[in-house]
């Protein structure tokens, strides 16, 4: 079943600047881009999704950098690259590209999301699943939320997320073609000795290089997130307690 997305900017028919038909299937009616094709797949990005959220009438490469709280010249990458689907402009204000302004190019623009893609507000298909005039799906009032689950994750979704962030962005080549990066998930059984050992080690490279003030500040900013913790028992069988 297609889903879509449809996101609403807060400027009159009047104020847009205009649709490319070579580039996106627009409605005179309703002043709407609609995209079908590969440019969709741009636009699900995250941190896309929350440029054009927050865009308005249009906002300058610093006025969205700061909105966001993320670097100008990322900022500045991903807007490019929704320049290139045709939904926004770029009102060129000199040199500084700090100040240049990313401007949507019609009032709304609505775009079909996947399975897995980064969909929040999306709405079905008329026709398919929930229509206009269906009531919305209610919860199971039986349905109970396990305590558990309110637990505080030892990785916070916003901390997953900006890593699968730059993950995607990595892939795209925004980091250049020099970087480092790995993903590393691994299991052992240790002695509290070999744990406590490693656990040290970590602990004195994190301080080594990761402390304010330290590392190189010309370089490009690094992340890490380690974690670790027992992830099992050890089995009965081989505990040697003789039951």
């Amino acid at each position: 079943m297609t889903r879509w997305r449809e996101i609403t900017f807060s400027v009159d028919e009047s104020d847009s600047a205009g649709t490319d038909p070579d580039r996106a299937e627009t409605d005179p009616k309703n002043a709407k881009i609609v995209i079908e094709d590969e440019r969709a797949d741009v636009l699900t990005d995250p941190l896309r999704l929350r440029v054009l959220e927050i865009l308005g009438k249009g906002k300058t490469v610093t006025e969205i950098s700061e909105t966001l709280d993320v670097t100008d010249a990322r900022v500045l990458y991903h807007v490019r690259r929704l320049a290139e689907t045709g939904i926004v402009t770029f009102e060129d204000a000199g040199d500084d590209r700090r100040n240049w302004r990313c401007v949507p190019v019609a009032p709304v623009v609505r775009f079909r999301v996947e399975p897995g893609d980064a969909n929040r507000g999306e709405v079905a298909t008329p026709g398919e699943g929930t229509g206009p005039g269906d009531e919305a799906p209610t919860a199971d009032p039986a349905s109970t939320v396990d305590p558990a689950s309110t637990a505080d994750p030892a990785i916070p979704a916003d901390v997953a997320g900006q890593f699968n962030q730059a993950f995607r962005e990595a892939a795209e080549g925004m980091f250049g073609p020099s970087f480092q990066a790995s993903v590393n998930h691994n299991r052992a059984r240790l002695s509290e000795a070999q744990a406590a050992e490693f656990n040290r080690r970590l602990l004195a490279l994190i301080e080594e290089y990761f402390p304010p003030g330290k590392g190189d500040r010309s370089g490009i900013k690094y992340g890490f997130h380690g974690v670790l913790t027992p992830i099992d028992l050890h089995p009965l069988e081989e505990a040697g307690t003789g039951e």
